[in-house]
């Protein structure tokens, strides 16, 4: 399969590029984030969040990392999660526990990675978002090592994908991140090799199903929706990749219904609406889209259809964001597009400070672009006019970029390569 330059820079950014049922979040409170895209639809039920932070104001803490990374961090509690990889071969992988409130290293863990690819620009690094929950921190990196620990850091499994079903295959890595529901994890490898889509039991490791597919080269990763309070009955698993939209049974992996012929989705992952309505980004013009999934009641049983098309409007790096009656992307150049959500008619359009790599984020009556440079601008939610709220600015280096956030009650933690930043807001006065 043949990759592109843009490919290359698409993969560098698959990290940032999962809506629906996620682990029960009572023992952590309001301060849970607790996989790629928080639930997988970039939207932060937290209250709190800082709106401006100038320069080094608000700065709560900044913490170096080892290696270098791409992932997001994940939040449960005071703990947050991130991983990264060390090495001329990205042999070493690295996972770093923090604490939320000090900035302090509560644990890091080393493992050898099994398959090692010299390190680059042009090749995934620690890419892939791990996912938490009460019970313990689950990691997958692009060497093909997916591990179980407790939150002390202590193993509670292993396997090496690579060594059972073959090695990673293609010029760029993997950069899928995990998805989960209450007692399982999904795993979506999409390669140059044949590819597959796992479920995994997150107490034992081992396989609940296992579906091939087709050789196919991308860097997005799968969603869980509507699968039910516990993720244990229905639902579906969302995917968008490379040339196809799909859902599968979150209960046995049946193939539900695809839709064939997108070009160029290959890192963004898809958004669903609470209809069912199914957001895809591409970084080719009229490519990016709205999926309506097949109406059984109306003769339609495996093909969705186009609903609106974006038009010329991209989704080249961060995943689209589908939030309070409107769809926002943000292409190559950092330009954020605004569209209705029921027509995809284009609202607004407006030039950000750089390229965000990091998906946009929805959060009470704001909206947050994160750009690569430490940028963030913040727009207004739900408006069909460009509000803009707050323009701020990190310093994190010329060389370094912002590849995810997370956010909880009163903070946003933001990754780059090699650091952690949490900017908090100020303390309500009482």
């Amino acid at each position: 399969m043949k990759t592109t330059v843009t490919a290359f820079l698409l993969t560098l950014a698959l990290c940032l590029c999962h809506a629906g049922p996620l682990p029960a979040q009572a023992d952590a409170g309001s301060r849970a984030w607790p996989g790629f895209r928080g639930n997988g639809n970039s939207i932060s039920g937290a209250s709190n969040l800082p709106l401006k932070w100038p320069d080094t104001e608000n700065l709560k803490w900044k913490l170096d990392l080892p290696g270098y990374g791409q992932s997001s961090p994940v939040i449960w509690g005071d703990l947050v999660a991130v991983t990264s990889v060390e090495g001329e071969m990205k042999e070493t992988l690295v996972v770093t526990a923090v604490s939320l409130e000090s900035g302090k290293v509560l644990w890091e863990k080393r493992f050898e990675g099994t398959q090692k690819i010299e390190s680059s620009k042009m090749v995934s690094r620690g890419a892939p978002t791990p996912a938490i929950d009460g019970d313990g921190l689950y990691l997958f990196f692009e060497s093909g090592d997916l591990v179980g620990l407790d939150h002390a850091g202590e193993l509670l499994w292993q396997r090496s994908l690579v060594t059972e079903y073959g090695p990673f295959k293609g010029g760029h890595g993997i950069g899928s991140s995990l998805a989960q529901t209450d007692d399982a994890l999904i795993v979506l490898v999409d390669h140059d090799g044949p590819s597959y889509l796992l479920k995994v039991d997150k107490a034992t490791g081992k396989n609940l199903w296992k579906v091939d597919r087709e050789p196919r080269m991308s860097w997005s990763s799968p969603i869980v929706a509507a699968a039910g309070p516990t993720g244990k009955g229905g639902g579906e698993i969302l995917i968008s990749s490379n040339g196809v939209a799909e859902a599968y049974s979150v209960a046995d992996g049946t193939l539900l219904w695809r839709m064939d012929g997108i070009e160029k989705n290959t890192v963004a992952s898809p958004t669903v609406a609470e209809d069912g309505t199914v957001l895809i980004g591409s970084s080719e013009p009229r490519e990016s889209m709205a999926i309506a999934p097949p109406n059984p009641e109306v003769g339609q049983d495996s093909q969705a259809t186009m609903r609106w098309s974006a038009g010329s409007t991209t989704s080249s790096f961060g995943s689209p964001l589908l939030y309070r009656g409107l769809a926002y992307f943000v292409n190559s150049s950092g330009v954020v597009s605004c569209h209705d959500a029921e027509s995809g008619e284009l609202l607004w359009e407006e030039r950000l400070s750089a390229s965000t790599w990091a998906s946009p984020l929805g959060a009470g009556d704001r909206v947050y672009f994160f750009s690569k440079d430490g940028g963030c601008t913040v727009f207004r939610a739900g408006s069909a006019l460009a509000e803009k709220l707050a323009t701020n600015t990190l310093e994190i280096g010329p060389e370094a970029t912002v590849y995810g956030v997370a956010a909880v009650d009163a903070h946003l933690v933001l990754r780059t390569g090699t650091a952690l930043y949490c900017v908090a807001a100020p303390a309500r006065k009482h």
